[in-house]
């Protein structure tokens, strides 16, 4: 067994650890997702919108976060303007939980973090978790999904640089 890094302190030490070992837990589904390739049916034409999250979940606390989890999941899968999402771990990036999503609008994304169930999870998210976040973006068209790479470079772009009064642990 390995010796596990110590726990970071701050969200840019959580967001540089290695996701090496990020294993795709709920494969891409939606109306756009070919179910036998999880591949795109055919081009997103138009305006939609990408979202994503990571959160490094606290130890102990499995039983409500999975309750939770089960309430998000329910309301995402049938949400009215969800294209796909998937959800993936990095048990070596202190259990990293990232979700990718697409979206037809800002309407409809904003309709689902405004949702019960979502909500819910949002107040107890600093109990349960020892940091969390997101960020969404629009595209005009597509032919590929978005990858868990582009989420993360994206999550880099918006968090912006290390203070010099903060290290990355």
């Amino acid at each position: 067994m390995t010796a596990r890094r110590p726990l970071p302190t701050s969200l840019h030490g959580f967001a540089a650890g290695d996701e090496s070992d990020l294993t795709v837990v709920a494969p891409w589904a939606g109306p756009v997702i070919d179910e036998a390739t999880g591949l795109l049916k055919e081009p997103i034409r138009g305006k939609h919108l990408i979202a994503t999250s990571v959160g490094w979940p606290k130890p102990g606390h499995e039983p409500a976060a999975i309750e939770l989890n089960q309430a998000i999941l329910a309301e995402l899968y049938v949400r009215p303007g969800l294209l796909g999402v998937v959800l993936a771990i990095s048990e070596e990036s202190w259990n990293s939980t990232r979700s990718l999503s697409v979206w037809e609008d800002e309407e409809a994304l904003l309709g689902f973090l405004t949702s019960t169930p979502h909500l819910a999870a949002a107040r107890r998210v600093k109990e349960l978790m020892y940091d969390w976040e997101g960020t969404n973006w629009e595209v005009d068209e597509t032919s590929v999904l978005p990858t868990f790479d582009e989420a993360r470079a994206r999550l880099d772009a918006v968090r912006g640089p290390v203070s010099p009064y903060e290290s990355l642990d």
